[in-house]
């Protein structure tokens, strides 16, 4: 009987639901994909060095960003990349030096991208033959409180690539969802870019990026403020069909979620 109601819901949902663009229908075919299996959500906060992430063999992952620069990416191999969507000051050149080092490093992950990106990042042929999927960064909180997440539909632009792969696991049916090097301290350490990796080894860096825009304290901590509303908004969302997010960072600002010991939980002592 709830299996049913679950799918009267689903219907209902897109009946009412606006028009998107046509490319995130592909989506559908990640709803469920990994229903009640667990899984890793790999970022890139500088915590993740004392973790070894060769534990992870064997199960579910899926990175985001930089992450696959990790010296045991290739051990491990991420079955899903989640890349943010290209924005100004990044330029052209460095931003494609990085698709192809991304994909260079990830030859058979699914990959997920901005729906503005579309164009973009497929311009240079890197992905040609792969798994691609897009999302469309224009939905609201008030559709994720009422519906959950449907990547078939609008999601609300992310505050941090960490959300866009928590839409991405709750889609795929993830339970548990494992967040690692999800540190978010960086206002402990304003003006400088801390990362499990050398800044160099980032093409965008390298491009002249720099993640730091100029604001002052004030609009870091705004920013904050809108990045632990969103981790609330994902937290509701999964109590409702009972997914638990639990954060195995070791350290860092994050306290959304329950905290868990990575090497307990991965079987070690």
């Amino acid at each position: 009987m709830r299996a049913w109601r679950n799918l009267k819901t689903r219907w209902r949902r897109r009946l009412r639901a606006p028009a998107c663009h046509p490319a995130l229908a592909a989506n559908r075919t990640l709803e469920d994909r990994h229903k009640g299996q667990r899984c890793f959500i790999l970022a890139t906060g500088p915590s993740i060095k004392q973790q070894d992430l060769r534990r992870l063999r064997g199960e579910l992952l899926i990175s985001v960003s930089n992450f696959f620069v990790h010296p045991h990416n290739a051990e491990i191999t991420p079955q899903y990349h989640c890349v943010p969507a290209f924005h100004p000051p990044i330029e052209e050149e460095s931003w494609q030096r990085w698709l192809a080092e991304m994909a260079a490093a990830n030859p058979k992950a699914t990959l997920l991208f901005s729906i503005t990106d579309l164009e973009r990042n497929q311009r240079q042929g890197q992905f040609a033959g792969r798994a691609l999927h897009f999302l469309d960064f224009t939905g609201s909180w008030e559709t994720i409180a009422a519906e959950g997440v449907d990547l078939t539909r609008a999601v609300p632009a992310p505050q941090s690539v960490t959300v866009m792969a928590l839409y991405l696991a709750l889609y795929l049916g993830c339970d548990p969802i494992h967040l690692l090097g999800c540190d978010h301290d960086w206002i402990l350490h304003v003006n400088q870019s801390t990362h499990f990796y050398s800044e160099g080894q980032h093409a965008l860096v390298r491009g002249n990026y720099n993640e730091w825009f100029g604001g002052d304290f004030g609009t870091y901590c705004e920013d904050y403020v809108r990045l632990w509303q969103q981790y609330r908004a994902l937290r509701a969302a999964a109590a409702k069909r009972s997914t638990r997010i639990l954060n195995a960072t070791a350290g860092g600002l994050l306290d959304v979620f329950q905290r868990v010991n990575y090497e307990s939980v991965t079987g070690g002592a």
